[in-house]
């Protein structure tokens, strides 16, 4: 039997050693990427989704750009799942395949209860396609009765005219109980938009509108007030989250301005700015993530500031834990801090996946994340008056449950806090994220 004793042999054991460090330093080389695939698309046509595929042929695999062409595929909004493997060619080369799951895309004509928190429940009738033609294109035509009466049609493209220049169409009408003040809102609407993205981050819009919008006052129709106005928007965004339904890492910011220039009355006019910041981190790196995330925003308002446009603080965008004021809340004048024109916010919120987003055999998605958040912000008539604010606060936990089309469900409870005094909390529901 043949053995070495490394004690008395000393060199052989340091050349030993030596030769398989090199063995395991020794670098293994990626494999070249010669095609690309994707698979699990039945309804998206193939070119809607090779467009945003941008790892280049004949090179070697980059997974930091392959994590990105993942990204803006589960973005899109139309599939519950994503993922990418590689397959070995018998020319040495690889096969780069994106694995996809197609979400449900579309609703057959039918009649579901929906409710917005400020105007409750309604019973709506709906023919929603969100992914009209296999070309990622949105169409919807509805209507709906009770806390709204609405009925309209929604068209949209997001690469309507070339390299992502959007196209989108809304024409409607909807009536709904003001919030708090007695009147009854009548809205006709037809608004024409489009968008054009620079590169991956940068994204701007432009928009017009004609809309007329009359407060019925349920007293007394005779003193009712109608604005009828030709409305300007835009909008710059700087935008770099991974994923737009549930960021791990990036930032938002955008800025808005939207102008309404009025024809009725002659000589109204008003331009709100909206400036938002929105951060996100991931602190962990296991699959059920954790997600820092905060956002800052500011409201300001130039031109005429008529009561019948303002604001107020107490819902899912703005302070949780507040519940929605009221008439009777309005008109005592108990909280005047809940309602001005202008307003600053901050919101700061962990996120904790309790179970990552899975498709099911039915094209929907499952999954569950939990929620603390903190809000803070002041909302006043006028910038000058913020210094003599005291600040409304809000605390709660909430939940977050991945659904079709509206990419999330939102379900917060908090408590409120100003002034030393604590109120008896309220829930909220949401679309979407907060931010």
């Amino acid at each position: 039997m043949l053995s070495i004793n490394f004690e008395r042999r000393p060199a052989i054991g340091l050349f030993l050693f030596l030769q398989f460090s090199l063995l395991l330093s020794e670098p293994k080389h990626s494999p070249i990427i010669s095609a690309i695939e994707i698979r699990g698309n039945i309804k998206t046509q193939d070119h809607i989704l090779t467009r945003e595929i941008l790892h280049p042929l004949d090179r070697p695999i980059d997974s930091t750009i392959v994590l990105e062409d993942r990204n803006r595929l589960d973005n899109l909004g139309l599939f519950s799942e994503s993922s990418w493997q590689t397959v070995p060619l018998e020319d040495g080369t690889s096969k780069l395949v994106y694995l996809v799951t197609e979400s449900i895309h579309r609703t057959p004509p039918l009649a579901l209860p929906t409710y917005k928190e400020d105007t409750g429940w309604s019973l709506a009738g709906l023919w929603l396609i969100n992914n009209f033609r296999g070309k990622n294109q949105s169409l919807a035509v509805g209507g709906s009765i009770g806390g709204e009466d609405t009925y309209g049609f929604n068209f949209t493209d997001p690469w309507m005219f070339g390299d992502h220049v959007s196209l989108t169409l809304n024409l409607g009408r909807t009536l709904y109980e003001h919030r708090f003040l007695d009147r009854t809102l009548d809205v006709n609407s037809f608004y024409v938009g489009f968008g054009k993205w620079y590169g991956s981050s940068i994204k701007t819009s432009l928009g017009i509108e004609i809309e007329k919008k009359s407060f019925l006052n349920n007293l007394d129709e005779i003193n009712d007030d109608s604005f009828f106005y030709l409305g300007l928007t835009g909008s710059f965004k700087y935008d770099t989250r991974d994923i737009y339904w549930n960021p791990g890492q990036g930032v938002l910011f955008s800025q808005i301005l939207y102008h309404r220039e009025g024809f009725r009355p002659e000589g109204w006019r008003i331009t709100t700015w909206t400036q938002s910041f929105s951060w996100y981190k991931r602190i962990n790196k296991r699959e059920n993530k954790q997600v820092i995330a905060l956002n800052t925003s500011l409201n300001k308002k130039f031109g005429m500031k008529d009561n019948l446009w303002l604001d107020y603080f107490g819902n899912s965008y703005t302070i949780r834990g507040w519940p929605l004021p009221d008439p009777d809340l309005y008109l005592s004048k108990n909280e005047p801090f809940r309602f001005g024109h202008e307003s600053v916010l901050f919101s700061l919120e962990y996120r904790q996946e309790l179970i990552p987003k899975r498709a099911t055999s039915f094209g929907t998605e499952f999954g569950l994340a939990v929620v603390l958040f903190s809000d803070i912000g002041i909302i006043a008539n006028h910038w000058d008056d913020f210094h003599r604010e005291i600040p409304m606060q809000g605390y709660g936990f909430g939940i977050r449950i991945p659904f079709p089309m509206v990419s999330v469900i939102r379900i917060d409870y908090g408590w409120g806090y100003r002034n030393g005094t604590w109120n008896s909390g309220a829930i909220h529901f949401g679309v979407g994220q907060k931010f």
